[in-house]
This record gives structure tokens, sequence and C-alpha cells, in this order.
């Protein structure tokens, strides 16, 4: 059965989901005495597009009209023997349930009272902790590379580890990197399920998108498979009136400055250009909108290459010398007798001997251009230029039907293309030169039906699909024939790896991945009495394809071992090898195309329970399972660590999906996954609200449908190596790889891979346990809110996280137990020894603590002024990290004893501030010649401060001998710490205070017991306004990016006994700038 036949029975089987963006306004309607009306007829309209919804009032005087979008909103209310009430320019925010009561005054239902007032800044109807940045502050804050991610670097509680990217890496609340949940007008925007990390698509263009808002902590139970936080979008819509705009941002490295440790700017020219249109189809009933924006990016600097001279093209190294300016002897590996050889007289290798493979192949290398040094290093000199060129295209159509149906339906492309021409003209052979296609398909419907009013059913299906394409160029052309080269593939130019030189071509030659993300929601609100009752589920199957060409032409490494007199350093030379055709280690991958599947279903059931006019109860249950990745074919493999192998008789067998009573799916599916969710919300007074509320929420459960992992024995992997590496070769490229069948599974039977103990082992081992719990939360708060004045709210919040199952990265079982460590051969002393690394992919023994403080000064947009500041206080454990950008990352230093890892997670910020802002100068707006010179300009900034983050020192030797799973930490033998006073960029902590671990046995020091330098940091923009015409607008813009080019340095160099351990030698980046110009009408 296929994914699209699964979908529509769903669709037929399902009664309710969403994820939705879509808001709620709701309320109470009373007299003036305060008695309830019941049975008021309510309209809610669309004040941009005209769009009419209706609901009356319930027994007891309550209102509820869902499906609302992001935007402004006329309320009108009439009841008979009362005046009519119209209240307008109430603005509601992307997925918000917005609380406003309404008083009716006793008169003719002729009359009529308007009213034009600020909506409701306190949220009184949810305990769900999050922020919303409004378009007003979009618009006229600095935002590197124009994306709607960027924004999370504004939100509280948000710990951003990286934002010169497209797609920041950033945690929430105690939440893992990339851990978050992205929906896109209610549809899923985040990688397939089954993906390695959550994380957003393309992101949204700035001008695309109406709403941002991140939901930190405690969401409702529409919101699933996320531990991290949800981040939902909402694109624009077209209204009655229309509008668009026109832009272009430049930016060139000649308006940046240069980096603290750098001499020049690193290249980088990026143009932004596009546009939006949106407008009425039919007046009142059908809009549309439509966005495009083109990326045009060009980086690049000097690249330098090691190549080989003319003399040593024709076998003369008679001038190749070592560091001291001495010539290196070449030997002649024909001569061998035991452990001596004979040098090539002259250290010239005769014409004869050259390998006629070697001679042709040699012809693709660039001739030198430069000196180089005394060695011959870096002889070769030119400047890269890889580009980007991306178009992205977002349409959207909202139709009314009638009042009680509505559809929405909205396209999202992005089509990216990253190309690097290379170095060379013989773009097949040049190891720089790649392209990559990727293009993302985003498409939803969403059709909204009233049954009556207070039913309302909510349906949507989406399709997220990314086409992912990268090859070497110039394939396809027979390349073995030209070169000679026998028993390979012809597709692509072989990989020639030449110890000391730069090496020719590069994999993958061909990476083909079509990923797919089908997609079914629905959902059922029933508004009853005090309750609204909303009930859902969602069904998301995810499709992988791969078909990637690793090295089907050949691998080929070469070293200085053949040439060189053996136990002799500083003989030899790989060119010289390589000429002699004397391969050290050969190999060529010929995968089989991987059919991955992968599924996730949801349940919820939500009430919000209005108990009184002051006090809203959010009850909620979630219930959800990941269906294990499974292959069409079974292509995969598991593993018995119990099962004796024939082959080495030690346990450990190599099994495979579908064979022999082994399950068809990664792992054992988890049925226990239920997520209660329960909070309040209590209007101690009319300006203050008390919230607070905690349950259960489960993160994406790492299914890693993308990929080969774990189908080992489903390639052609024919390796050769040297019997006696430096005294013989694995093959003579002349005579080509020998021809080679690969058995079928069957035939291997369970000894696959695996060889006799004592024997050097060549077969590493991925597999998936079949117990796998899923990634769990449990998230608390206890929240604060006071209106301080129209549009001005403070709030003072608490948060925790505390987790467990989370994720860690593939984790080697293989490491020699502790007791066994010591000298010798430390492979036989390995659980497996007829393998060399047996690892089991994203383990589930990860757990943290979160608990975070914050403080927020808010002013929505009024008066020209848009205002974003806070400060959060956190601490931040775990015992292991998967995704981390910045800080340490890796696995276990000792598998046998992981309660050695816990410390402060790399993602810990202790202190960080923002403050984000965007001021119009309206006061100067019609003062003369003041107003002409300073009017229409608009400022905008972001500060930001933060401490730095923590990290370990390892050390730089690893003398366990015992195949440790992560790095190994060193030696802490005095405080680390110095004062702050005494810190340098030499000497950043007490580098006396480590040393090397003793053999055989693992460091003493502590994980992320130091912490490097903080972060400060402020972006600006400045932007002129001119009128052109009546409704017409141009802007010129100029954003700075670190505006006063405040050094921030990185992590100093924390591995004891590397060189420049303790010192600081990087920084991030320098400022940076861009212009623009934009019509706006």
């Amino acid at each position: 059965m296929n994914a699209k036949t699964l979908i529509l029975l769903a669709a037929i089987a399902c009664t309710a989901f969403a994820q939705t963006t879509a808001s709620v306004l709701a309320g109470a309607v009373k007299d003036a005495s305060g008695a309830v009306v019941p049975g008021a007829r309510v309209q809610v309209i669309n004040e941009a597009s005209g769009v009419v919804l209706a609901t009356a009032t319930n027994e007891a005087g309550l209102y509820r009209v869902a499906g609302l979008i992001p935007g402004s909103y006329r309320v009108e209310v009439e009841a008979q023997g009362f005046q009519k009430l119209v209240r307008s320019g109430i603005v509601v925010q992307i997925s918000q349930t917005l609380q406003l009561d309404l008083t009716l005054q006793v008169g003719n239902l002729q009359e009529t009272i308007t009213v034009t007032g600020a909506s409701p800044v306190l949220e009184s109807q949810s305990s769900s902790i999050g922020q919303l940045v409004e378009r007003q502050m979009v618009q006229g804050l600095p935002m590197p590379n124009r994306t709607s991610t960027a924004l999370i670097a504004l939100i509280p509680a948000a710990t951003i580890q990286n934002v010169a990217g497209e797609i920041p890496v950033f945690s929430v609340a105690g939440g893992r990197m990339r851990n978050q949940q992205f929906t896109l007008d209610g549809g899923n925007h985040t990688n397939t399920v089954g993906l390695a990390v959550n994380q957003s698509q393309v992101p949204l263009p700035m001008d695309a998108m109406q709403e941002f808002r991140v939901i930190a902590n405690n969401y409702s139970a529409e919101y699933g498979q996320s531990q991290s936080g949800v981040v939902t979008m909402a694109t624009r819509s077209g209204t009655n009136i229309w509008h668009g705009n026109l832009f272009e941002y430049a930016r060139n490295e000649a308006l940046d400055a240069r980096n603290f440790f750098a001499a020049n700017p690193p290249k980088f020219r990026q143009h932004q250009f596009g546009g939006s249109l949106g407008g009425p189809v039919i007046k009142d009933r059908t809009h549309f909108f439509l966005s495009y924006e083109r990326t045009q990016q060009v980086t690049g600097g000097p690249v330098f290459w090691t190549v080989p001279t003319p003399r040593q093209r024709q076998g003369d190294f008679s001038e190749t010398l070592n560091a001291q300016g001495r010539v290196i002897p070449i030997y002649d590996p024909a001569t061998t007798q035991g452990r001596t050889r004979q040098p090539f007289p002259g250290n010239v290798i005769p014409a004869a001997r050259i390998d006629p493979v070697s001679r042709a192949i040699t012809e693709y290398w660039p001739q030198p251009n430069r000196a180089g040094t005394v060695t011959g290093a870096n002889n070769f000199g030119q400047n890269s230029r890889p580009t980007m060129n991306r178009n992205i295209v977002v349409g959207r159509i909202d139709h009314q039907f009638n009042p009680k149906n509505q559809l929405m339906v909205r396209y999202f492309l992005a089509d990216t293309h990253n190309a690097n021409p290379g170095l060379t003209e013989r773009r097949a052979s040049d190891p720089s030169a790649s392209r990559t296609d990727q293009k993302t398909h985003n498409l939803l419907g969403t059709w909204t039906h009233m049954f009556r009013s207070n039913l309302l059913n909510e349906f949507r299906l989406g399709l997220v699909r990314r086409d992912y394409f990268q090859q070497r160029y110039n394939r396809d052309e027979d390349w073995a024939g030209k070169l000679g080269l026998r028993g390979v593939s012809k597709s692509a130019f072989p990989i020639i790896n030449v110890s000391g030189f730069t090496g020719l071509s590069g994999a993958p030659f061909r990476f083909s991945s079509p990923l797919l993300d089908y997609q079914i929601q629905e959902a059922v609100s029933w508004f009853r009495g005090r309750h609204a009752l909303k009930a859902g589920m969602e069904g998301r199957i995810g499709v992988f394809n791969d078909d990637t060409d690793t090295s089907s032409s050949g691998n080929f490494t070469f070293g200085t071992l053949l040439t060189g007199l053996p136990n002799t350093a500083g003989t030899g030379n790989a060119f010289a090898t390589f000429l002699l055709g004397e391969v050290d280690s050969a190999n060529t991958i010929r995968p089989d195309p991987i059919r991955s599947r992968a599924s996730y279903w949801g349940l919820y059931l939500q009430d919000d329970w209005r108990v009184s006019s002051r006090l809203t109860l959010n009850l909620g249950l979630r219930w959800e399972g990941t269906r294990p990745r499974s292959e069409v074919h079974n292509r995969m493999n598991a593993f018995d660590t119990r099962a004796i192998n024939p082959v080495s008789n030690t346990p450990g067998v190599v099994t495979f999906a579908g064979r022999n009573g082994v399950p068809r799916t990664a792992y054992d599916f988890d049925p226990t996954n239920f997520g209660p969710r329960a909070g309040f919300a209590w209007s101690l007074r009319q300006k203050t609200v008390i919230r607070g509320g905690g349950g259960v929420f489960y993160g994406p459960s790492v299914n890693e449908i993308v990929g080969t992992a774990a189908t080992l024995g489903f390639s052609t992997d024919f390796r050769l190596t040297a019997s006696e590496p430096g005294i013989t070769s694995a093959m003579r490229l002349r005579e080509g790889f020998p021809s080679f069948t690969r058995p079928s599974i069957e035939q291997l039977g369970a000894g696959f891979g695996a060889v006799p103990v004592g024997q050097a082992p060549n077969t590493a081992v991925t597999f998936f346990e079949r117990s796998r719990p899923t990634p769990i939360s449990f998230q608390y708060n206890l929240n604060l809110q006071q209106e301080l004045a129209t549009n001005t709210l403070l709030e003072l919040g608490y948060l925790g996280n505390l987790s467990h199952h989370l994720t860690a990265p593939a984790l080697s079982i293989n490491q020699v137990p502790p007791a066994l460590m010591g000298p010798g051969n430390a492979q036989v002393r390995r659980p497996f020894p007829q393998f060399t690394n047996v690892s089991v992919l994203n383990p589930p023994l990860g757990n943290s603590t979160y608990h975070g403080g914050f403080v927020k000064l808010e002013r929505r947009y009024s008066a020209g002024l848009s205002l974003l500041a806070h400060y959060t206080f956190s601490k931040f454990i775990d015992d292991v990290e998967s995704y981390s950008e910045f800080g340490d990352t890796g696995s276990y230093q000792d598998f046998y004893n992981r309660r050695l890892d816990r410390g402060l997670s790399g993602s810990d910020v202790r202190h960080r501030a923002v403050l984000s802002a965007v001021y119009e100068l309206r006061w100067l707006a019609n003062s003369g010649w003041l107003g002409r010179v300073f009017g229409g300009w608009k400022c905008g900034a972001i500060v930001t401060l933060q401490s730095g983050p923590p990290f370990s020192v390892f050390s730089f030797t690893n003398q366990t001998n015992a195949f440790p799973p992560g790095s190994v930490r060193a030696d802490l033998v005095g405080n680390p710490r110095l004062p702050k006073s005494e810190r340098t960029l030499a000497r950043w902590f007490n580098t006396s205070a480590f040393s090397i671990p003793a053999p055989y046995r693992f460091g003493t020091a502590g994980r992320s017991i130091l912490t490097g330098p903080g972060i400060f940091n402020i972006d600006a923009s400045f932007v002129k306004g001119f009128p052109i015409r009546e409704r017409w607008r141009a802007e010129l813009r100029a954003d700075f990016f670190n505006f006063l080019n405040h050094t921030n340095f990185g992590l100093p160099a924390h591995s004891a006994g590397a060189p420049a351990f303790g010192v600081i030698n990087s920084a991030r980046s320098a400022r940076s700038s861009q212009l623009a110009a934009r019509i706006e009408f």
C-alpha cells in the first residue's frame, strides 16, 4: 500500500487535528450591571479583507470565534433592547486566544456605539509561555540574510549558538538544539518525519511573512513532536486593497570590517531582490498574495594547493627537499629484500617504470604558478568563487464560499543552486569543483467548515518535498577508458589521494535524495457552556529514496612508505609511489538504492474551561507515536549482541531485517507516549494575570530515514589493503581492480563481516537497538503579567524542563572494558573483537535539567514605537549532547561510566539580555524644513549581551588503548580558573592545571568545567522614507551587523598538549553592512 493510499484512508477515518496558526477571539457579553446577555449576535469582520464570521452568545453569555487569520478585526454585537456595539482595531495575532469582554448599553438597536481602542495585552486565556514578534518590528529590525527564523534571537529563554546562517542553531527553555517543531500556516514546515534532526526547511522570506511566534513551554495538546518549543509562522494574505512592494538588498565585503584575526574581510557579495503583490479577486470573498525573492551570493578567497612540479611529473625527485633543505631520498620498492631497498640512481625514476595510468592521471594536476615553500608546498594558488543562487516563491489564495465555508491554498517553493567551478578548467578532476541543486516544495490546503455557530471543523492536506541532487562535473564521459583504469565504473574521475599533495576528484560522485512528507490534519472545535473543546489527529508519512554513488570509480591512496627505506623516517615521497602505480589502499563502493519509510501519528483532546470570568483552566491530553523506519526491500541490518558468531566464536552477529525472525522495522514501536497537560490563567486584578502549568511532552525519536546508516551488506564495498604495509602494495594501477561479485545475504550467513579473533577486522557495524523509548520532557512554568499602560506589558516568569531518553550521537559499544585496559593488542579485548566499531545509532541515553527565570518588558507598536526587552537567568545541565554547534559535541568519554559526563550543557548560557526596538521619528514629520530632513526616519536596533558557553578540556593524545566512543578529557591537577584580570588571549585559563592522562586510563577533568568569552553585540538599522504619491512610498535603508565592530572572541584551544593550548585565535564576525531600496504601495 503506497503513501497516498494511506493518506486517503486516514482522511476517511479521522475526525480531528491541527497544529494551527489560526487564532480565536473569545469573551463574554454583559450589560451595564454585569449580567450576562445570552443570544446576542456577534460578528467578527476582517478589516482588510471584509470576510465575516458570525456567532451568538450561549446561555452563559459567552462567545467564541475560531479560525481567524492574523490581522485587524472589527467586532459588531447586537441584542434586543440594547444599542448596537462596534469595536474596531482589534488586532488578533498568530496562534492566539484573545479574550475580549464586551458591555452593551440599554437602548434602541438602531443606535450604535463605536469604540476604537487597543487590543488587550494580557494572556488571560492560556498558560503557554511564548513570544510573538509583530510585523512592525519585523520590518524595522536589521536581520542577517533576511529570513524569518533569525527572529528567534529576540525570544526570551532562547539560547542562540549561531545567527549567521539562514537557520539559526538554537534551543528554547532547556530543549535540545534542532529539536523544535516548525509550522507554516498550520501545516508542517519541519524536516521530514524521521530525519536526524528537527529543523525548519528553507526559511520563509520576511516579505512573505505576516507574523512569527515561538511557544517556549507548556504548549497546548494540539502541538507535538517537540521538547524545545514550537515555532509558528503565517504567510501574508490578500486584502480588499491592492498592496505590494519591490525591493533590493545588497551586501559587499568592501563595506565590511576585517575580523580581528584576519588581514582583510572575506569575500562576500550578495544581492536579494524581488517583490510581492496582494489584492482582491472577488471583493470580500476571494483574495490572493504572491511573493518572489531571488538571492545571488558569491563568496570565496585565495586557495592554495600543493601540486607536482614539472621535474616530479617526469620522475625526477633530485630537487625534492625536506624542511631543512635536504634532498629526500627515493627508494625502489622493486629492490626490496627483507627490510632494505636500493635508492633510485640520481633520485630519478626511469620513464619506463612510470605506470601508464599514473602518467595519464598526472596530466590533470595543474602546473605550479607560485614558488611555494622550500618543500614545494602551496605552489599553486587561485581564487575560489563558489556561488549560490536561490529563488523563493510564495503564493496564497483565500476564498470564502459562504459564511460557513472557507478555503486557503498556499504554495511555497525554494529552488537553490550551489556551484563551485573549482580552481582549474578540468572540473572533473578538480577536488573543489561540485554542484548541488535543492528544491523544496511545501503545498498546503485548509478547508474550514462551520457546522453551526459553536461547532467548527478544520481539515488540512499538505505535502513537503525536498529534492536534493549533488554531482561531480563531467560525469558519464568514460573516465575509466580515458585513463586506462580497469575494474571500476566509467561514470566519474577516480579519487586520487597522494600524501603531501592536493588530491584529485572527490566524493560523492552523485547523490540524489528525494524526500517527501505527506501530511493530513483535521480538527473539530466545539464550544459548549464554559468549555471550548478541541479534538484532533495528525498523520505524517515520510518517504526517502536514496541513490548515492560514493566511489564506484575507485578511491586510491598513496603514501611515502613504499618509496622510502623501511623503518627510516624522512625517506620516500607519495607522488613517487603514485608514479610507480603502487597503491597503499583502494576501494570501490557501489551501494544499492535505499527506499526508507517511516510515519508519525498523533491524537489529542484539549479543553479550555472558563471556570469564571477571572479563571481559565487549560486541560489537554495527547498521544503520539512514530512508526519506526523500514526499508521497502528489507535492505537494513540489525545486530544481535548475544548470539555467538560462528567465525570468531564470540558474541555479536549481524542480522538482517525480515530474515530469520528479525522484524522489518529498525526498532520496536512505542505505544505508551501519553502526554497530559494542564495549566491555568487567573486574572488577579483587571491588569494583572497569574499563569502556570505543566505537562508531559515527547520529542522526535531521531528515526533517521535519511542516509544509509544500518544498511550494512547492501552495497558492494570492495577494499584492497597491503598485506605488509610499507613492504608490499595493495594493487598496481595498471592492473586495476580484480573482478568481484558480492555474495548474497543468504550466502554470507551469521558470519557476515566477521573475522577470527586476532585477525585485523575491517567491518564497522551500525544498528538501532530494539527497545527504544521516546525522548520525554516534563515542562512546568509560573508566570505573572502586569499591564503597565496601554500596549505595555511587564512579565516575570519561571520555566523548568526535566528530560530523559534524549538521543545521543552514534555510540560505539565496542570499547575495551576498563578492567581490561592495558598494553598490547586491544582489539582482542573488545566485546566484539571480530568487528571494528559496533555503534548504536542515536541511543536514547541522555538526561537534562533546566531552570530559568526571566523578566520581560514589551510595548506593542503604538505612537511609532515597538519594543521588546528581556533578561534570562538560567542553568542547563545534561550528560550528553547531540547537535550543539558551539561548545563541545560528541559522545561519552567512557561508555562504561556515563555518569562522569554530567555537567553544564553546551547550550547553557547563564545570563542573556536582549533589547530590540523600532522607533519612527513621527514628531518631526510636519516641522517645516526639519520635517523634510528628519521626517520619515525609522531606526531599529538589537542589543545582545550574554555570558560565554561552557567547554571541556581534552587530551591532545589518546593513550587509553581502549577505543572509547568520545574524546578523552585531560587530567585536572589544579585550579583551572584565572581571575578575570589575568585572562588574556594568550592564556584564557590556567593551562598548568591540566595534564595528559597516563596511558591506559581516562582523564579526571569534568565535562564543561570552564566558560568561554561572552558576547556583546549591537545590530542597527536606519530607514528613510519618501512619499511618492498617494499610497506609494519609497525607502532607503542601511543595516549594520555588529554596528560597533566589537570583537567577540571564540573559544580558546582546549586540548592539553596541543599547540596553542589555552590560546584564543578566533572571533565572531566583524561589522558588516547591508544597503537596500524599497518601494511600498
